[in-house]
């Protein structure tokens, strides 16, 4: 039973680490095509000074909420809050815009995003859950 529990805690860990890699590399062509959109900097850089912020915090909330709590739904939109109020300020640091912009391109980035990183969670938390498991049994 004790390898079972350490078997998911490990899963929960490894998936909000990969998830969180995963949604950095797709949140820069996400950022870039929505800052297009909106005819602010599309570069790679500016992409990637917001999601290395988005990534950092990303992961370390996700880690420490698994950690403290567990996985489940409410805390993945606690986290959505969270990276949206650092998102605010990242974009306004970055992009030079004011709080209604700024507040506007972090929600809807992070709305796309988090629809995805639950699809991938749940996809790479089952399969690496699975694998640990049966290792472990």
């Amino acid at each position: 039973m004790l390898f079972q529990l350490e078997a998911i805690v490990i899963s929960a860990i490894i998936t909000a680490i990969v998830v969180s890699i995963i949604m950095f590399i797709i949140g820069i062509y996400v950022t870039r095509w929505y800052a297009k959109k909106k005819e602010w900097d599309d570069s790679l850089s500016a992409a990637f000074k917001v999601n290395l912020v988005w990534l950092i915090s990303g992961m370390f909330f996700s880690i420490l909420f698994t950690i403290l709590f567990g996985e489940n739904l409410i805390l993945d939109i606690v986290e959505l809050v969270i990276t949206i109020i650092i998102g605010i300020l990242i974009v306004k640091a970055v992009y030079k815009k004011e709080f209604g912009e700024s507040f506007v391109f972090a929600l809807v980035i992070q709305i796309i995003l988090f629809l995805i990183a639950i699809l991938l969670g749940i996809i790479i938390g089952v399969i690496l859950g699975i694998v640990l498991v049966g290792l472990l049994l």
